[in-house]
């Protein structure tokens, strides 16, 4: 028989998996599939060589975790540059979230898809700088 002989490392730890048993089949590409426990709980076949030479080391749940924290962040990132460096064409004051309506300018910042309301101000100085202080508040 040619290659690894899987029941001589039932119970060794390969990354976050630890082989459980031989399963005596093998994947499309002809490799020896095996039961592989992860430090997470769960179980997951894979390709014995695959684990052996550290392509795969856990049953996915590293990667999810890793993944969607790094999305997320890198979506707020995103948006918040977009927010502070970006005036819509429209913007007759030149700063974001401070418009101008019936001789006071209006300050707002939205956050999570919601508009919050920051008040009315007679000057542009004091608008643009209650503006500023909630980016930093809420970003």
């Amino acid at each position: 028989m040619r290659g690894y002989n899987i029941d001589d490392y039932v119970g060794q730890k390969f990354g976050n998996l630890t082989l459980i048993k031989n399963l005596n089949k093998t994947n499309k590409n002809n490799s020896k599939i095996a039961l592989f426990k992860c430090d997470c709980g769960n179980e997951k076949e894979a390709a014995f060589t695959q684990v052996l030479h550290r392509e795969v080391t856990s049953c996915g749940c590293m990667n999810r975790d890793k993944n969607s924290n790094l999305r997320l962040q890198s979506v707020r990132d995103k948006r918040i540059e977009f927010t502070r460096n970006h005036t819509q064409k429209n913007n007759k004051t030149g700063c974001n979230g401070v418009t101008y309506a019936n001789g006071k300018y209006r300050a707002r910042i939205q956050v999570n898809g919601s508009s919050i309301h920051l008040g009315y101000f007679d000057t542009f100085d004091k608008a643009v700088e209650v503006r500023k202080k909630a980016e930093k508040k809420y970003f």
